[in-house]
């Protein structure tokens, strides 16, 4: 159970320091491009601009952002969406969004405020119509945090994914066990009774012991495993990969190619480009 916590907790300091550089990365040249696209604009317009005034202005919405980022991190990993939690999560986050906006607004106006009269020696002013304001602020602020919480849930979902299939190849090597899934179902197969496995779309068709199974797995995926369990599979074909201790016959057909059968009495076709995986 410890081992599970740390483990947990290693994956969440993983995905939450990756997404955190990712969306500080993602905000300082969205910032820099506004900037510039202001300065433009005035340029355009003939108007006088102090070309340090759009830089202040969208830095220092940056950084009140990327200040806030680990408040919202933290409070995705106690309200993750999910199938099951999906409808209050949703609640939540939008209070969540409007919090966070409220405190965006908070600090950047706070950081202007000593920029201006630090940078360019005059006072800020941010708000003119109070609710027309927070509210133009609110729609711009719920962009971001969509994607910081999408990017999580997806990261996460990407190291959940890594770990597992570290898991089944660790278990494929020291018990020669094939661990794959099913929809919800979890297979486990001697990794030896393998015959043939085939390509279909996200999943591979997977003949063993007599019986056909659908696995959530690339081919390319399913090969590294068996070879870990330490079977000997080749690959015949972009779509089919043998066991070479199942194969009794190949015999080549006019275009080049070739047909297998196996010791399940199954036939495949192998390509040419891969008939040197058989020799």
């Amino acid at each position: 159970m410890a081992a599970d916590l740390t483990g947990e907790a290693a994956l969440e300091r993983r995905v939450a320091r990756r997404v955190f550089l990712i969306m500080t990365l993602f905000l300082i040249a969205i910032g820099v491009l506004n900037a510039l696209g202001i300065l433009t604009e005035a340029q355009r317009a003939s108007r006088v601009l102090d070309p340090r005034v759009p830089f202040i202005l969208e830095l220092t919405s940056v950084l009140a952002m990327v200040a806030l980022a680990p408040l919202v991190i933290l409070f995705e990993r106690r309200v993750p969406f999910t199938a099951e939690t999906w409808r209050s999560a949703l609640f939540w986050h939008v209070l969540g969004s409007i919090v966070f906006s409220l405190l965006h607004i908070a600090l950047f106006i706070a950081l202007r405020t000593v920029a201006f009269a630090s940078i360019l020696g005059m006072s800020y002013s941010f708000f003119t119509d109070l609710p027309t304001d927070l509210l133009y602020e609110y729609r711009k602020d719920i962009f971001p945090y969509s994607v910081l919480i999408l990017m999580l849930g997806l990261q996460r979902s990407l190291e959940e994914h890594r770990r597992e299939a570290e898991a089944a190849r660790a278990d494929a090597r020291q018990t020669g066990k094939l661990t794959l899934k099913a929809g919800g179902r979890t297979i486990f197969l001697d990794a030896a009774s393998l015959d043939w496995a085939s390509a279909a779309g996200n999943y591979v068709e997977i003949r063993a012991n007599g019986a056909t199974h659908l696995a959530r797995i690339s081919l390319a995926a399913l090969e590294q495993l068996l070879s870990d369990a330490g079977v000997d599979v080749a690959r015949v074909h972009r779509s089919h990969l043998v066991n070479r201790a199942k194969v009794r016959e190949i015999a080549p057909v006019r275009d080049g190619d070739f047909t297998i059968r196996m010791a399940d009495g199954s036939e495949l076709r192998g390509s040419r480009r891969y008939r040197q995986e058989l020799a």
